[in-house]
């Protein structure tokens, strides 16, 4: 096998950039029927066939479109063509068994059936008590015709059922696609129909979440009982080509992206990332990420696959640093995982890091999701020693999870990086650093990253001319009709033989850990009637503090206020997608060819955004929201109609706020509440609500 990091080069007379300035390409085919586009004269790497010849781009993505309607590679129902070379039907046969994530947890709970599996709260689940009832769900689930193909949708609280229904689907022979209760309607909605979920798995309080949609909804607390009554779902029915889970990430397109990914990638992931994480009976892993994130995948099968402790706790981003500090000491957490940019607030609490190295179990930590700084990792060790190990990890949701770790060495300062390395690729993953026209660039030179081997995903859901955009042919494994994906990220291949992350080539980013297309925001406010066009990039005038900016241009004579554009963008995108700030302005600059001119966009500070005349509150309620809104965000004379976003806050500082507010006003509100309605007044009505519901349930049964 090549060196991932450094491919033999291309010498055909033919090396052509694969990029918008050549419009020359061809499509390619392989033995599995999964198209491609690819440079006009270069020649198809072995496995793959011309198809159609070079023509332009578009020409390229018709043919695409017409002749691949469906992206899932041709197999049989054994399983043999994900073998390539691999005729024996006893391999075969072994192959079916082992990389199916749900036979694999039904060994470990052969090996350990009375070990602790999952902890919640007061409850706790052995392994073969979580391996019955997710047998159970898996059975009603058939019952009702879910099988092999099927897609259940999965949108419940967090709670021991959460995972129970995720094995229960997988079981069940069916994918789970993850629906997060914290999404507006309008993105759920679009979820369902894009992976064409034919049954929804929910609870009775989230229905009014789903109105319209047509398919089977099974309340789960409702169909507790029938479910406890059925006998045990016998699994395996589901091989390794089959689709484990279909996650939606943002899309440049206006519309997310659904990416499914196989059970073999699933499970190469969950064992070649425990080479190194070495998790094992005794280990609590804190689960703590939405299931709308594949970082949460990683949380659960690797530790369910080699015998460690799910501990169901809250996210990291919808709560105060010593509150997780906390968290982590009360669980006895061993293994957390949390995006880089928390971490990068989390290392300034050097009380919160103290109380880790000398009061907690932790022995690894890991941050993925952005670059993480140098400087951040030198004051983490500063504080919590040597006790603690610290991993960076990378990898696009299309390369199934993580597909590049790094572990600094006892005595690394970082001399010469200006962050912290994302390392090599983990096993049976290829990395590959390009440059424009797909050569291997030499060490310490920036080129693209591409991910070969077996992580790779499907593609996108239903986007057969993006998945042969993005998921090309691989000329450098030597692997017969393989693919590698085109990530959009710029790298550079540091001397001791890792990857530097540098940054993207595109309008995607990385805010707070959460992936976001810049054009799925633009186009969402293009949507609106009154709106003609849009731009959004993240503010970057304080480093510390990134802010998604948008600006919008109106339609001649609209009366639309800025307040009710965010209402729109609050009606369709996800709560970490929606702008600190909304402005309108007459004309975008331009440059000289004609497009916009981000750049000479006018510098912007949260003091550019629309205010109103201040309100002063008017209940107590009101009063000690404003005490805690001016606390967090050091400001003063804020008005009870004031937008907690347009204000200067942000994820960070909403769990933040959400932790406040439980301290002091005795009640819990979720996320979407304070995103639905992100001013003092409409949060005094929901935490006013919810008081009063309480003081209501005392009574009846006091």
């Amino acid at each position: 096998m090549p060196d991932p990091l450094h491919p033999v080069p291309m010498t055909r007379k033919t090396q052509t950039v694969l990029d918008p300035i050549d419009d020359a390409f061809k499509v390619l085919a392989n033995d599995k029927g999964q198209h491609s586009l690819w440079p006009g004269h270069l020649d198809p790497p072995p496995g793959w066939r011309v198809v159609h010849p070079t023509a332009s781009r578009q020409e390229c993505l018709d043919y695409v479109e017409e002749h691949w309607t469906d992206i899932h590679p041709r197999g049989s129902a054994d399983g043999e063509a994900d073998l390539p070379g691999h005729t024996d039907p006893a391999r075969a046969e072994e192959a079916r068994t082992r990389a199916c994530v749900h036979d694999m947890f039904a060994d470990q709970v052969a090996r350990t059936p009375f070990a602790p599996a999952l902890i919640w709260q007061d409850q706790q689940l052995t392994y073969l008590q979580l391996d019955e009832e997710s047998g159970r769900i898996a059975r009603y689930l058939m019952e009702r015709g879910v099988g092999r193909g099927s897609r259940v949708g999965l949108c419940v609280e967090r709670s021991p059922q959460m995972i129970t229904a995720l094995l229960g689907i997988l079981k069940s022979g069916a994918a789970y696609v993850p629906l997060d209760p914290d999404y507006p309607a309008g993105r759920l909605r679009y979820v369902l129909d894009d992976a064409e979920v034919t049954l929804l798995l929910t609870q009775s309080h989230l229905g009014s979440l789903f109105p319209g949609y047509d398919g089977e909804v099974v309340h789960l607390d409702r169909a507790q009982e029938r479910i406890d009554a059925l006998p045990i779902a016998s699994a395996g029915i589901a091989v390794p080509s089959d689709i484990a889970y279909v996650i939606h990430t943002s899309g440049s397109t206006g519309r997310p992206k659904g990416v499914p990914v196989t059970h073999r990638s699933l499970a190469n992931h969950s064992f070649a990332v425990n080479d190194h994480f070495a998790l094992a009976p005794g280990d609590r892993v804190l689960q703590c990420r939405s299931l709308s994130f594949d970082a949460a995948a990683e949380e659960i099968f690797p530790p369910l696959l080699h015998g460690a402790t799910l501990v169901l706790g809250d996210d990291p981003l919808r709560q105060t640093f010593r509150a997780l500090t906390q968290q982590v000491i009360d669980t006895g957490t061993t293994f957390l995982s949390i995006p880089t940019a928390f971490w990068h607030s989390w290392v300034l609490e050097e009380d919160c890091l103290v109380r880790l190295a000398s009061e907690s179990s932790l022995r690894l930590m890991i941050v993925a999701g952005e670059k993480a700084g140098r400087q951040a990792l030198l004051t983490w060790r500063e504080w919590t020693g040597r006790g603690i190990r610290w991993c960076n990890v990378y990898g696009p949701t299309e390369g199934t999870i993580t597909s590049a770790l790094y572990e600094p060495g006892a005595d690394w300062t970082g001399d010469g990086h200006g962050s912290v390395p994302i390392g090599h690729p983990i096993e049976n993953v290829h990395a590959y650093v390009l440059d424009d026209r797909m050569n291997p660039v030499p060490q310490g030179t920036a080129g693209e990253l591409y991910i070969g081997g077996s992580g790779i995903a499907v593609g996108y859901l239903n986007k057969p001319g993006m998945t042969a955009e993005k998921f090309l042919p691989d000329p450098f494994s030597g692997a017969w009709g393989e693919r590698m994906y085109r990530t959009g990220d710029l790298v550079r291949a540091a001397a001791e033989g890792g990857i530097e992350f540098i940054g993207r080539r595109d309008h995607q980013v990385k805010l707070r850990g959460y992936r976001i297309e810049l054009g799925e925001i633009e186009m969402t406010l293009a949507e609106h009637p009154e709106v003609r066009a849009a731009v959004a990039l993240v503010d970057e005038t304080d480093p510390e503090n990134k802010s998604l900016v948008c600006y919008v241009v109106m339609h001649a004579r609209t009366r639309v206020s800025v307040g009710e554009l965010m209402a729109h963008l609050r009606r369709h995108l996800p709560w970490y997608m929606i702008p600190a700030v909304v402005v309108t302005i007459d004309a975008f600059p331009l440059t000289p060819n004609g497009k916009i001119d981000r750049s000479a966009l006018p510098a912007l500070g949260v003091s550019a955004a629309t205010t109103a005349d201040h309100i002063a509150p008017r209940t107590p309620v009101e009063a000690a929201l404003v005490s805690i809104w001016e606390e967090l965000l050091q400001r003063q004379g804020i008005s009870v109609d004031a937008d907690f976003f347009q204000s200067g806050g942000h994820s960070l500082l909403a769990a933040s706020l959400i932790a406040h507010i439980r301290t002091r006003l005795k009640v819990s509100i979720p996320a979407r509440v304070l995103f639905e309605s992100p001013t003092v007044e409409g949060l005094a009505t929901a935490v006013t609500d919810r008081l009063a519901g309480a003081a209501t349930h005392d009574a009846r049964n006091g």
